[in-house]
């Protein structure tokens, strides 16, 4: 039997999952009806926080924090009624208790408004419905106030189960309840109002259209007629609802479709995939996610003991990931948990549309993944098709501009482009980013199109379309890099950069490598300043094994100058010596005096590095007097800062501010933003190495608020740290602490060891200084290790920093040589783990 309750003029209905006022259901998601119905079936009792959990979120973990949002739901419904927010009183540290009006109404038979044929014929749900909690409560604030509402998305996404739920969740509002009509068998658009007829009982009178009888007989009567899969018959299903819309007043329509029916009086809310989770996040964090719960929900029909323990978290973290949080596919790959492990269906994603082929007998048009896009795929003309498939190269999306750049074509002229795709965007094939000025697809349909490209036997022609535009993109931008607007400029590439990603991997193949390495070449500056040292240098050194040794081109003595800036941030010296050198060579048989002397300053970098300064210095003098006989102001800035560094490293600090600051005005004259940042922060240590400090903190906050404009995330962690050296030179080890934890966390982001142990050394002496020597011997043995491992000597002075010596007496020579000895055992992730702990906790 089914139990209701007044609560005063208030119905709440448990099973429905829906609270009313006066026929209109509240705002009020499933989440929040449990956890009410949990509170009034123990009216006037304390139901502690735990129970509360339990009932709201059966068999998952979650954080406390999700059961006040829902609390505070329920108090802003309640108040429709006057003093109904004080209904639901919190007894501090134990939960829960409900004490307003609560009166049990005559019960029902369990699931009473599915089974009663004169107000509905909603299908019996035979699976549990999962989170849409938003979803369900803009549908039910919409549903009041418009007689039209259209969910669309693309298949799979859960239209028909959204607009099921909410019927059934709403059916009190409507006198003569709610009737659901599927129009997916229909292959005749003229049929749909004999389909609703047929639904309803209702007949037509000898020479009475369909649409006719269906207006006279439901004019008196107040229902909601839900019309599912509309897309395939939309002219029919347009001309239907428009009659009804105009001769019968009380008749509301909810229909499902890939695409709106363009009514004036139409609402329409795209039913968006699932949220997903952040694989990061943990098992806790990743059991939040709705995507997520559908999926161990439909597993455990399969495996009743399925969990989210251990590595079984992160891995389905992946399959919703993937998988785009639809939950069809969500649902055919937890099927597949009858034959398959977990991982081994993440695995065999990147052949989806063979894996997830069978699903539940009650879905015979979703049988297969791709039957569910195939179903889309043939409503579209010819030009929707061919650019249906030639956007499957683009990938993160693309802008209109790209999409005719590369997609225009017979049967599509370029002007015409925009007309097709928004073909494609109405049918829910493509999506609209809030912006409005970029465009994507799901990756699943990303890759069923991709299937459609290569069916076609024109993938190659699209592909290069693709390369050469991003490769274009990239050549324009780079000399904008170092200009006034850099920063926008960076922003475009980020932007772009699975594009960029797929291009290098389409270059990768022989005939285009020559094309890959302008495009390395191209983006050298932007992986510097995005800190993709890694990524960077294993494209670089794939296209430069793909050309082979034997080319002698500019492509290729550029790309040799980007991979040996690339090893050189890795500190890979030996690695980046022989790279500028091979540049070099083929710099000098081009006669390239530019390309000469970058490649002269790269060589004295690397040397100055090593801790060779009469070397970098010739090198650097070299490359200064070729920049100022070319007259090449961005290269005389560059040489100008290298000297400086060379100098500053010898002690001789007044000469190196002098570099420094010639190299500023330079940079300020250009509009070099990133080159000011440089020079700033540079002069700001020459400043530290006089014991300026009131200049050096000065001038590292200016750089500092430059690099973060640019969000050059490197050289943010290094202004961080020479920050918090000076910070403490004053004394103020609080301070010093909270900026290197900063950019330690930066520096790990990166996967830069150098940065790293940097950060570590200086995140020790502030410890010290805040007098925990134990955890600052930790610290510094870590580091230690980590210059070790990574072949950095320099600065030689480590262990006979004074700091140490002081340290060591403070807290003993036992109990600091232990605590040293448990530093350099422990692992990076251990050590840096700690030393961010220890940070929080200051």
């Amino acid at each position: 039997m089914r139990k209701l309750y007044k609560l005063g003029p208030l119905l709440l209905d448990p099973e429905s999952r829906v609270l009313t006022h006066e026929g209109t259901a509240l705002p009020v998601g499933g989440r929040g009806v449990a956890v009410l119905s949990a509170l009034v079936s123990r009216a006037s009792e304390c139901v502690t926080k735990s129970a509360l959990l339990d009932a709201a979120w059966p068999g998952l973990v979650v954080e406390e924090a999700n059961l006040a949002v829902q609390i505070s739901s329920l108090r802003r419904a309640l108040a429709r009624v006057p003093g109904g927010e004080d209904w639901i009183e919190t007894l501090a540290r134990r939960g829960y208790r409900f004490v307003g009006p609560v009166t049990q109404v005559a019960s029902r038979p369990d699931s009473a408004p599915l089974r009663n044929r004169g107000r509905t014929n909603l299908p019996e749900m035979l699976t549990s419905f999962i989170g849409r909690e938003r979803e369900l409560a803009q549908i039910k604030q919409i549903l009041p106030t418009t007689r039209l509402l259209t969910l669309t998305g693309t298949g799979g996404i859960g239209k028909t189960r959204l607009a099921q739920q909410t019927a059934a969740e709403v059916i009190d509002a409507y006198r003569d309840g709610v009737w659901f009509i599927d129009l997916a068998p229909l292959s005749d658009a003229t049929l749909v109002a004999s389909a609703v007829a047929q639904a309803l009982g209702v007949k037509a009178s000898p020479g009475d259209t369909f649409i006719t009888a269906l207006c006279r007989q439901l004019t008196p009567r107040e229902m909601l007629l839900v019309l599912d899969n509309c897309e395939h018959v939309l002219d029919g299903c347009a001309l239907l609802v428009e009659a009804l819309l105009r001769e019968t007043p009380h008749v509301a329509i909810v229909a499902t479709s890939r695409e709106a029916l363009h009514l004036g009086a139409e609402a329409t809310l795209a039913v968006p995939p699932l949220p997903l989770p952040d694989p990061k996040s943990g098992s806790q964090g990743i059991a939040r996610s709705e995507a997520v719960q559908l999926f161990v929900e439909r597993a455990r029909q399969y495996r009743p003991r399925f969990d989210l323990k251990n590595e079984r978290g992160r891995v389905v973290a992946e399959i919703c990931l993937r998988l785009d949080g639809i939950p069809l596919a969500l649902e055919l790959a937890a099927a597949r948990l009858a034959m398959l492990p977990v991982e081994e269906i993440a695995r065999l994603l990147d052949e989806r549309f063979r894996l997830l082929r069978s699903g539940s007998r009650d879905l015979p048009r979703h049988q297969t993944l791709g039957a569910m896009i195939d179903w889309s795929y043939e409503l579209l003309d010819d030009a929707e098709k061919a650019l249906f498939g030639r956007l499957s190269v683009f990938a993160g999306g693309w802008t209109l501009a790209a999409a005719q750049a590369v997609c225009a074509g017979e049967p599509i002229a370029t002007g015409e482009v925009v007309y097709v795709l928004i073909g494609l965007i109405e049918q829910s094939l493509v999506v609209a980013d809030d912006g409005g000025d970029r465009y994507r697809m799901l990756e699943t349909v990303r890759q069923y199109a991709r299937d459609r490209l290569r069916d076609s036997g024109e993938a190659e022609r699209w592909w290069d379309r693709h390369l050469e535009h991003f490769l274009d993109l990239a050549e324009e931008v780079e000399p904008k890099l170092i200009g006034e607007e850099q920063a926008r400029w960076l922003q475009l590439l980020v932007d772009e950069h699975d594009n960029l990603r797929g291009a290098l991997s389409w270059a990768a193949d022989g005939p285009r490598a020559s094309s890959g390495l302008r495009l390395c070449a191209a983006l050298q500056r932007f992986w510097l300043v995005r800190g993709y040292f890694a990524e960077g240098r294993a494209w670089c050194s794939r296209l430069l094994e793909t050309t082979g040794d034997g080319s002698q081109t500019a492509e290729r003595a550029k790309a040799l100058s980007a991979a040996g800036m690339l090893a050189f941030q890795h500190a890979d010296y030996h690695a980046a010596k022989a790279l500028h050198n091979e540049s070099l060579r083929i710099s000098r048989t081009l006669g390239d005096q530019r390309r000469i002397a970058a490649q002269l300053g790269n060589l004295g970098n690397v040397e100055h590095e090593e801790g060779d300064e009469s070397a970098a210095r010739a090198h650097h003098e070299q490359c200064l007097a070729v920049m100022r006989e070319l007259n090449d102001r961005w290269g005389i800035a560059g040489a100008l800062n290298n000297l400086g560094n060379v100098v500053n490293a010898q002690g001789d600090f007044a000469a190196a501010r002098g570099f420094y600051e010639e190299c500023l005005v330079i940079a300020q004259d250009l509009g070099d933003q990133r080159g000011q940042g440089i020079s700033l922060h540079n002069a700001g240590v020459a400043a530290y190495g006089q014991g300026d400090l009131r200049s050096a903190r000065l001038m590292l906050e200016q750089s500092l608020a430059i690099r973060r404009k640019l969000e050059d995330r490197a050289a943010i962690a290094s202004s961080l740290d020479n920050l918090g050296e000076v910070a403490c030179a004053q004394g103020d080890y609080s301070a010093a602490r909270r900026l290197f934890r900063e950019a330690l966390t930066s520096s790990r982001t990166l996967g830069d060891n150098r940065m790293i142990a940097y950060s570590l050394q200086g995140l020790a002496a502030a410890t010290a200084g805040l007098g925990d020597s134990t955890t600052a011997a930790c610290l510094w043995a870590v580091a230690e290790r980590l210059r070790e491992e990574i072949g950095w000597s320099l600065p030689d002075r480590f262990r006979s920093d004074p700091r140490i010596a002081m340290a060591r007496t403070a807290c003993g020579a036992a109990t600091f040589d232990a605590a040293w000895q448990e530093g350099r055992g422990l692992t990076l992730d251990q050590a840096v783990d700690r030393a961010l702990a220890q940070s929080v906790n200051d």
